[in-house]
């Protein structure tokens, strides 16, 4: 029915290699023709740093940190009275979620970083009092 005929394939490929490297060989031994390789280059530091904007810990502290202020001028603030019917979704999680996705957008649109933040204090206090 079937034959089945074993060969081995190492066998074969020793042959080529032979045969490749015997054809690049002039008659005395030496190569046909010389290899360059490039020098490779020399690093002398090379410095990675971490993206803080990234570090999820950051952002938990700052979000927490301006949902608190939220809450603070809402009670206090007579600029931010008109947002108290919204005082109760403001206290839950909700509200953080919704203070956390208000600080991405501004974030994405301004170019600041998150560790920078607290420094534009009263540029995010307009921000949020027009977007809330």
């Amino acid at each position: 029915m079937f034959n089945i005929i074993y060969t081995n394939s190492n066998d074969n490929l020793n042959n080529n290699l032979n045969n490749n490297l015997n054809n690049n060989l002039n008659a005395d031994g030496t190569p046909k023709y010389r290899r360059y390789w490039p020098v490779p280059p020399i690093i002398q530091k090379y410095t990675e740093y971490q993206d803080v904007n990234k570090d999820i810990n950051l952002r938990k502290n700052v979000t927490k940190y301006f949902h608190e202020k939220v809450l603070k001028w809402i009670k206090t603030d007579n600029k931010f009275s008109k947002y108290k019917t919204k005082l109760n979704l403001l206290n839950s999680v909700d509200g953080q979620i919704h203070i956390y996705n208000l600080l991405r957008h501004f974030i994405k649109k301004s170019h600041i970083n998150w560790y920078d933040l607290r420094d534009n204090y009263e540029l995010i206090k307009e921000y949020l009092y027009r977007n809330l």
